[in-house]
């Protein structure tokens, strides 16, 4: 049956086709889409009112208004072109039908056509298919977390089908559902048949799905699956089947789950039951490459194997092109060879290209979530947990009830489904992900309590809902709901009224369940076929909602996992993607660190995605690339991640120019608080007595400090051991480089005093200078340290200060506005390195560590980042028994992964 809901996306979507690509205003969206809403109105009998016009008006508005710019590509020496010379003998049957599809994706005319130019990018940089001979190709793709990856390799497979390629194959991850999801999306935008349907549909048009609607029987075609929806690749099957690749004139496309058994299968099939397999061209999808690298480890069922796996694959086919795809730029395939011949030694090492992939205006990315100048006000930071669910849990502390905020989580979740059906979104999907645990038992145990909790709220809805106001807030459940509306969502366009009513069908098909790797376990399904009104459900998992997997409509996200993994900590932001016509709506229930991490590591990826730009433009190859990632500071801390598993010293070539490094983790010892004060004691009266004074904003700089000084405080300050990169030894080294090899003789020293920070500590006074303490909440770290969880001491606008007036002047009228100039253009600009010295008040639950405060420091290092080759590096030793002490349970979640 048709509801007012598809027949207010169908004139959407109708309105969408007749205006692309015009110069619409409001107005004429509006004409036309009353037009469009009176012929269905009298098609349909039903009445359209003018709130769904002006709705439906706002949608196309924002749709068309979507921007985005083409991928960035760095390219090794020698590449040729062949793609423009050999397009005028291709068909291009799968790419036209899957751009057909596009727009009934909500894609408009310009994120089609980027799409168009980047697949033409990666499909030219890899080879044609036609080429005689042996080659091999490799090459990745970065792009976003759900940014729309799978969309981009979609396009790849469809014109690389129609260039000639006759093998495809798709690694999908290392979990069942992810390759499930993969195989129905490549089902969608590929093959044009549901394969979940392979048994239950009566004929060819049952089956038909994504661009199998645009079916004729005259020109249709189809890929050969040898996988399906439900099934992975069984070599049992396939050698039933008789088959061989050489008997099929379409293209053979597989979607693998990432598994070494599965592997080996498909091997020994392709090996014994196929002749001649050096005919066929093969491209090899790696989704998720950053969990395909080379690993140090030898046993059989961890990365390596996998890895050794996927080189078998390749070596079977004498023309083949690797492509990667993944959304943490800090990925193991450019960091775990040791020297840089093993770097690039390694079959897949993206040797031949690498591009990275804008993002349409409409991502909701950790940008305009986590920082500071972000745009959406949805993080609600919680800390209830502590007593009921700390971070760190052994497998056996099963929760005997749920904090607070979970259940507020819930509730917000069912206010948010009742405000979507209001805005004419009552058939899309609705997701809640509960991420708190990696351990499975522990994850049923909050599945029923929610589960409970469920039916408690459904029952006073059903109850209460079509009563008045005053009576339904008799029920202390919808009291609660209205509460928690009057706190998140009473600024929205709807009254309580309203929402009140919408309850029932709000909260009726909602269900809680598990998504992990148990028998207790249900699969996060949103296909069509099952769920032809949209799926709202509430998914409990860890691990198995931790990497790739798409929660359709994703509204609230609970998550109570530690980790300072950068590619860890991002791929699990399952929130990150497109949320069109609700993302103000959305809401992120997680602790401060968390927040603080996620910002962190936003600041890191977007600086390297800026670099990539610059060494585009540079004309840098995709070694180059890989050398500098190596050598960022930053991947220290996966360097430590993939070496950890031994207790051998691990030692890391670092490029400190254009950089900056803070100390992470600070010793609270008595001794060294008071040996760190002194060492800054020092240094202040030395900066003062040889240095020029001046104030920047209330803190005190001294200009051109010599170099001696800082020499001295660098060897006396006591380091913490897990504060890798403000290690004495690599600083001072690096110092004298630069003093021997730039003539850089003296340094800016500021002492950061912040009239307005936060702290119970009275104002110290630093060799005759006033500094108040800025507060920061720390965690106890081994070795008598604390640190916060993001490891970030200072901020942006602390490395402004030592600027030349008419440089600072420059980058205010550029930015705009001080808060918005960025640390890299300040370290651009800047002609000496900068060293800021931060008095903390560090505090453990709500108290001072101490009553005078702790030191902790940071340096600015002038220069442009990735603007030429790694040079000068310093080299930093990684405490790898402390990783592996604080972070086992990191290594524990990738072999459960890895199994």
């Amino acid at each position: 049956m048709t509801t007012n809901s598809d027949l207010l996306e169908v004139i959407e979507d109708n309105v969408a086709r007749a205006l692309e690509g015009a110069d619409a205003d409001r107005e004429k969206i509006t004409s036309t889409v009353r037009a469009y809403a009176q012929i269905q109105a009298t098609i349909n009998s039903v009445e359209i009112s003018e709130q769904d016009i002006i709705d439906i008006t706002k949608r196309l508005e924002t749709r068309f208004d979507i921007r985005m710019g083409a991928g960035t590509l760095l390219s090794a020496e020698g590449y040729i072109p062949w793609l423009d010379d050999a397009r005028e003998k291709i068909n291009w049957y799968y790419w036209d039908r899957y751009k057909r599809l596009l727009p009934d994706k909500k894609f408009n005319r310009e994120v089609i056509n980027v799409l168009d130019i980047d697949t033409n990018k990666i499909i030219d940089h890899l080879e044609n298919p036609h080429k005689k001979g042996s080659w091999k190709r490799k090459g990745l793709c970065v792009g976003h977390v759900q940014s729309g990856k799978t969309a981009n390799y979609l396009g790849v497979i469809c014109k690389a089908a129609d260039a000639g390629y006759k093998v495809i194959i798709v690694l999908a991850g290392l979990l069942n559902a992810l390759r499930n999801q993969t195989q129905e999306r490549i089902d969608e935008g590929f093959v044009g048949l549901d394969s979940s349907q392979q048994l239950e549909a009566t004929s060819l048009e049952d089956k038909l799905t994504g661009v199998g609607k645009f079916y004729h029987p005259s020109t249709w075609r189809t890929p050969v699956p040898l996988t399906t929806s439900t099934q992975d690749f069984d070599r049992k099957i396939a050698t039933q089947l008789r088959a061989q690749i050489s008997q099929f004139n379409e293209p053979v496309i597989f979607v693998l789950k990432k598994n070494v058994s599965i592997l080996k299968n498909l091997i020994d099939w392709l090996r014994n039951n196929n002749v001649e397999l050096n005919r066929f061209p093969m491209l090899l999808i790696d989704d998720e490459a950053d969990h395909a690298s080379v690993n140090t480890s030898s046993e059989e069922d961890d990365p390596t194997a996998t890895n050794r796996r996927i080189r078998e694959l390749l070596s079977l086919f004498e023309q083949s092109s690797y492509l990667g795809y993944t959304a943490t730029p800090f990925a193991n395939i450019f960091i775990d060879p040791d020297t840089d011949d093993e770097m690039l030694k390694d079959d897949l090492f993206p040797s031949d290209f690498i591009i990275s992939l804008d993002t349409p205006s409409n991502y909701v990315g950790a940008k305009r979530i986590f920082e500071d100048d972000g745009d959406l006000d949805i993080v609600r930071e919680i800390d209830d947990y502590k007593d009921i669910l700390p971070l760190r849990h052994k497998i056996d502390e099963i929760p005997a009830t749920l904090p607070t905020s979970l259940y507020d989580a819930v509730r917000a979740f069912i206010l948010i489904r009742a405000m979507r059906i209001l805005r004419g979104q009552g058939n899309s999907h609705n997701s809640m992900l509960v991420n708190v645990s990696r351990f499975t038992n522990i994850q049923s145990n909050i599945k029923w309590q929610l589960h409970e909790y469920l039916e408690e709220m459904r029952q006073a809805i059903i109850n209460h809902f079509a009563l008045s106001e005053r009576e339904a807030m008799s029920n202390s459940n919808m009291l609660s709901l209205r509460k928690t509306w009057e706190k998140e969502f009473s600024r929205t366009e709807f009254s309580w009224g309203q929402v009140q009513e919408t309850l029932k069908a709000a909260v009726s098909p909602v269900k809680v369940i598990e998504v992990n790797g148990s028998r207790r376990a249900e699969p996060l399904d949103y296909n069509s076929h099952d769920y032809p009104n949209g799926r709202s459900v509430i998914a409990v998992g860890g691990l198995s909602l931790s990497r790739g997997l798409t929660l359709e409509g994703l509204t609230v996200s609970y998550f109570l996992r530690n980790s300072i993994m950068y590619d860890t900590l991002m791929q699990m932001g399952r929130w990150f993607g497109y949320r069109s016509g609700f993302e103000d709506l959305c809401r992120i229930y997680m602790t401060e660190e968390a927040v603080s991490w996620y910002a962190h590591i936003s600041r890191v990826t977007e600086e390297l995605r800026e670099e990539f730009k610059r060494m585009e433009q540079a004309k840098m190859t995709p070694r180059d690339f890989g050398l500098c990632v190596r050598s960022h500071p930053e991947t220290l801390i996966v360097t430590a991640r993939n070496k950890m598993r031994t207790a051998k010293p691990v030692f890391m070539q670092v490029n400190l120019y254009g950089r900056s490094v803070e100390t992470a983790v600070l010793k609270r010892t008595e001794h060294t608080i008071q040996n760190n004060l002194n060492a800054v004691t020092t240094l202040v009266n030395s900066s003062a007595r040889e240095g020029s004074y001046e104030k920047f904003n209330n803190s005190h700089l001294f200009r051109q400090v010599p170099i001696k000084h800082i020499k001295l405080f660098l060897d006396l300050f006591i380091n913490h051991p897990a504060s890798p990169k403000t290690a004495n030894a690599p600083l001072i080294h690096y110092l004298n480089l630069l003093h021997q090899e730039d003539n850089i003789a003296s340094w800016d020293v500021v002492l950061i005093h912040k009239l307005r920070a936060e702290s119970t500590i009275p104002e110290q006074i630093i060799a005759g200078y006033q500094v108040k303490a800025q507060r920061r909440k720390m965690i106890n770290i081994e070795d008598s340290g604390v640190a916060q969880e993001n490891r970030r001491i200072g901020s942006d606008k602390d490395e402004q200060a030592g600027l030349e007036p008419e440089i600072f002047q420059r980058l205010l009228a550029t930015f705009g506005s001080k808060s918005k100039i960025t640390a890299i253009s300040c370290r651009k600009e800047r002609k000496r390195p900068l060293l800021m010295l931060h008095l903390l008040d560090c505090q453990l639950d709500g108290e001072s560590i101490n009553e005078t405060g702790i030191f902790a420091f940071g340096i600015s290092f002038p220069g442009e980042s990735m603007r030429r080759r790694p040079e000068r590096l310093v080299e930093y030793q990684v405490n790898t028994t402390w990783w592996k002490n604080n972070y086992q349970d990191i290594l524990d979640d990738e072999s459960i992964l890895n199994e």
